[in-house]
């Protein structure tokens, strides 16, 4: 996966949907949404496959008895809980992605603004 943001060395290599903050260092505003998508479809994933797992387990303790199970049950809370965890993180990801490109957007359109050159 290729980065969205990077120096350049390159003064006027700038493509469509790049934001250049200084000579040095740009950022593809296209490329950050495409990110910011696939985090948000690993959090799917990560939800639907916990959501599969948990109701996988509830039904094997459906007819799960005793010191056994309850030991398991106590270690898949744990594991959920900590997978859940997991779970959030990735969404705070995807939610600071989203927020550096609307962040990126907004001082484009200010320093545009300020330039005399709205967008």
């Amino acid at each position: 996966m290729r980065n969205c943001c990077s120096e350049s060395r390159h003064r006027n290599s700038r493509r469509r949907g790049e934001v250049t903050m200084t000579d040095a260092y740009r950022v593809d505003l296209e490329q950050l949404d495409t990110v910011t998508a696939r985090i948000a479809g690993l959090r799917g994933f990560v939800q639907d496959t916990l959501a599969g797992l948990d109701a996988r387990i509830a039904a094997a303790h459906q007819n799960w008895t005793g010191e056994t199970a309850d030991r398991h049950a106590q270690a898949h809370r744990e594991w959920m809980k900590a997978a859940g965890e997991v779970r959030d993180g990735i969404e705070a990801v995807r939610a600071a992605a989203a927020a550096a490109h609307t962040a990126y957007t907004d001082v484009l359109t200010t320093n545009l603004g300020i330039l005399g050159r709205g967008r």
